[in-house]
């Protein structure tokens, strides 16, 4: 260090006691703000479905047959059959969907090579009965939109005629017929099979009767004596 001439050095305080000067005071460190929690979020809302195809059922598909054809451009686009030993046979693949009610329906679907058509069989009739579906009504198939299992669903909508032509349709009167005081035309059959004896036997004594009375005329024509005898 340079001085002047005749002045000593000037040595700081910390330098003469040997201790280290003290930091510079610095402002305090402020903490940065606290970032709200996301809130817990609920159930994450059902898959939104998306419309695959509608189809208006015939008095076949809802009949004695058992089964639902579906129409071959859409059956092929929407439900394509895989190349496996059950859908080579005619076996067909189980196919899952869901109703709008949260009701799970299984049904077996196949290719029939004698009609070369796409039918739903196994499970179909138990549908056809539990939702009450006729000749006129829709089916409605969807598929989930969103998500990784893509669900099949289907749906039914109601023909309108049908539904009123149910609505307007009077109940049909019981039809009675008695005999002897005993309904013959519905009721218990013992009492129907009482009822026709009866009366098989009531034309039986009557039919006795009259052949009683003829032999009696005829006998007092001959001889009234032998007319008495027959009394």
């Amino acid at each position: 260090m340079r001085t002047k001439r005749g002045e000593l050095p000037c040595f700081s305080q910390a330098h003469s006691t040997g201790r280290r000067p003290p930091p510079p005071a610095t402002a305090p460190r402020r903490r940065p703000p606290r970032r709200p929690r996301p809130r817990a979020l609920g159930p994450a809302p059902p898959p939104s479905p998306a419309p695959l195809f509608e189809k208006a059922v015939t008095p076949s598909d809802v009949g004695k047959l058992n089964r639902l054809v579906v129409p071959k451009q859409h059956a092929e686009k929407h439900f394509p059959l895989r190349r496996s030993p059950d859908a080579a046979t005619g076996k067909g693949v189980l196919l899952n969907f869901e109703d709008g009610e949260g009701k799970v329906w299984r049904f077996r679907y196949s290719y029939w090579n004698s009609s070369q058509s796409y039918v739903l069989t196994k499970g179909w009739s138990r549908f056809v009965r539990e939702k009450g579906l006729r000749a006129g009504d829709t089916i409605v198939f969807s598929r989930s939109a969103y998500g990784p299992e893509k669900l099949l669903f289907i749906d039914c909508k109601k023909n309108k005629s049908t539904a009123d032509d149910d609505k307007e349709k009077p109940k049909e009167a019981a039809r009675v017929v008695k005999l002897f005081g005993v309904d013959i035309a519905g009721g218990d059959c013992r009492k129907r099979e009482r009822a026709v004896s009866e009366m098989a036997a009531f034309e039986k004594g009557h039919q006795h009767q009259e052949l009683l009375l003829k032999r009696q005329c005829v006998a007092h024509q001959r001889s009234p004596a032998l007319a008495s005898l027959l009394l």
